[in-house]
């Protein structure tokens, strides 16, 4: 806390104290449920933002909205189909590609360097800026190297699958979170929590623009994105949404939103691919032009799919950022938009905002290459389209009487493309190390390197191989290849590997997305041992769990494993 008395702060001072107190206390999770599937017509979005429009370069008319609504057709498309753009660089002589060559050709040495070099900077600013004790971690600081950043991301990535209470759980000897590997890596704990309490990804002493809030984070994700859309390209159908990374502490751009799981947290914008591949990102940071005739989620809009405009592309859009004028302005850019309306949007036709209907019934109109469209299935569903009519589509599916189900095409392809977004924030979450107590710049930094960086990794590897991984398998992968392989000490990895290769205790692969469970070999039998129970009594009474050795062929609880290994 700063020593001047609160009376005497002037502007300066006061976002000073918000951006320096700026720790909280609640675990990430995501905004999407991990069974959560949108319905049709349903938006998630529901942000209280002012939302308002200055003067479209065309009016809109109601007489300019015409009762004929033809079928209109997607603009053709000239890009590149959704693919890698240069081979990625396999690093051992066996010449197949692993989850590592694909991670870490996104989060390359250029990467890593900005975090050594400024992890160092900052923390020999911190040795300068005053006396340390002896007893300090602080004075026993050595300077990272890239190997090290590498095991120290090993260490937060392997704590996102394997959860402990605390970072220093990993490291006890108690036999309740007692784990082999993290006393053969080569890295302590108090080596780990200094790193953590210096990691840094720009230089503080740097002047800076005091309107630039993302200054601490802002050049690690603009490397990211930059090595991300070098790497990959998407197809010709991307989705626009937001998601929030829980957040607590004070800070100038936190949000609230009681509507969401999380009700504090930071708004993060993003662009992806269908398949949940997340291409380019911004933080919601309250300042910021708007662009032209737009609004500020218009704005955000192109200012994602900037480099992918003018190419056919589909922009899939919510209700908070689908507006007239962002139609008008995409369309001009070759660029087709569909997504969920306002009704207290500008420019609708006051008709179709209005008219009132019973279930299965729609009312469209049209004007030049825009239409407006509601449809009444459980509720309203008022959606745009820069290429759809007001034709139905058979949807494969009954009712209980055997009656085919049809649906508006424009709202089908809306649900069916929406769900990227979902698919997104639901793997990011999975298995995310955000903890308790970290200050806002690192949690965002964790959500880019281990939630968009690991699943865009997986989604490239799975394409570029026949066995497809789900997130849990390609995550432990990296985690074994970062740690396991790339030991310090080199008389020590063979037998490290041996020993972590014959007895390792891990989760069951999932089988059609469900986790399995199995009795634990050593509780079923310490509880046959006396004779007592039978074993159908003692099959029951048994703990259920979902980790085993591979080698043993049994599945283990952590006590038992730790007992019997």
């Amino acid at each position: 806390m700063s020593s001047k008395s609160h009376n005497n702060l002037n502007v300066d001072d006061i976002e000073r104290e918000l951006e320096n107190s700026d720790t909280e206390f609640e675990n990430y999770d995501s905004d999407s449920d991990p069974e959560y599937l949108m319905s049709d017509g349903e938006s998630d979005s529901n942000d209280e933002e002012v939302v308002a429009h200055g003067d479209p370069v065309i009016d809109f008319l109601e007489e300019d909205w015409s009762n004929t609504v033809l079928n209109l057709r997607r603009v053709d498309f000239t890009g590149k189909s959704a693919g890698l753009l240069h081979e990625i660089v396999i690093e051992d002589s066996t010449n197949i590609l692993k989850p590592i060559d694909v991670f870490f050709s996104i989060i390359d040495n250029d990467i890593l360097l900005l975090m050594c070099n400024e992890t160092n900077r900052y923390a020999h600013q911190r040795l300068n800026s005053g006396p340390v004790r002896r007893s300090s971690r602080m004075s026993r600081w050595k300077d990272v190297d890239i190997d090290e950043m590498k095991k120290f991301l090993g260490v937060l990535m392997f704590s996102g699958v394997v959860v402990f209470p605390t970072y220093e759980s990993y490291w006890k000897k108690d036999s309740l979170y007692y784990h082999e590997l993290f006393h053969k890596i080569g890295m302590s704990y108090n080596r780990f929590i200094i790193i953590l309490r210096c990691w840094h990804f720009v230089d503080n002493n740097i002047a800076r623009d005091n309107t630039d809030r993302l200054y601490k984070i802002k050049p690690l994700m603009d490397m990211i994105f930059q090595k991300t859309q070098n790497l990959y390209t998407p197809g010709d159908t991307l989705v626009v949404d937001e998601s929030m990374i829980a957040f607590r502490g004070r800070l100038l751009f936190r949000q609230y939103n009681p509507s969401k799981s999380h009700k504090y947290g930071i708004k993060m914008y993003k662009l992806c691919t269908p398949e949940g591949f997340t291409w380019a990102s911004s933080i919601y940071c309250v300042t910021g032009p708007t662009l032209g005739t737009l609004d500020k989620p218009g704005t955000v809009v192109v200012n994602l799919a900037d480099s992918l405009l003018d190419e056919g592309r589909l922009i899939i859009t919510d209700n908070f950022y689908t507006s007239v004028p962002l139609a008008e302005y995409l369309y001009g850019r070759k660029t087709d938009l569909c997504g969920t309306l306002r009704k207290n949007r500008k420019w609708l036709p006051v008709d179709v905002k209005d008219k009132k209907l019973k279930k299965g019934q729609v009312i469209a109109r049209q004007k030049e290459f825009i239409t407006i469209l509601k449809w009444h299935d459980k509720r309203d569903v008022l959606i745009l389209s820069t290429c759809h009519g007001d034709q139905f589509q058979n949807t494969g599916k009954t009712d209980r009487k055997g009656n085919t189900i049809t649906k508006p095409k424009m709202i089908l392809d809306y649900n069916n493309t929406k769900q990227g977004i979902d698919v997104s924030d639901q793997l990011s979450s999975y298995y995310n190390p955000q903890r308790k107590s970290l200050v806002w710049y690192k949690k965002v930094a964790m959500e880019l390197l281990f939630g968009i960086t690991v699943v865009n990794s997986m989604i490239i590897f799975n394409k570029q191989v026949n066995k497809k991984l789900t997130l849990l398998s390609f995550t432990e992968s990296l985690s074994r290849s970062i740690l396991c392989t790339e030991v310090t000490d080199k008389s020590e990895s063979v037998n490290i590997q041996k020993n972590i290769s014959m007895h390792f205790l891990e989760q069951f692969d999932r089988q059609n997305g469900k986790m399995q469970r199995k009795r634990c070999h050593g509780c079923y039998s310490n509880l046959r041992e006396d004779g007592q129970l039978s074993a159908e009594e003692a099959g029951k009474k048994a703990k259920k769990v979902n980790t085993h050795c591979k080698v043993c062929g049994h599945a283990y609880c952590l006590i038992c494993y730790n007992k019997i290994h």
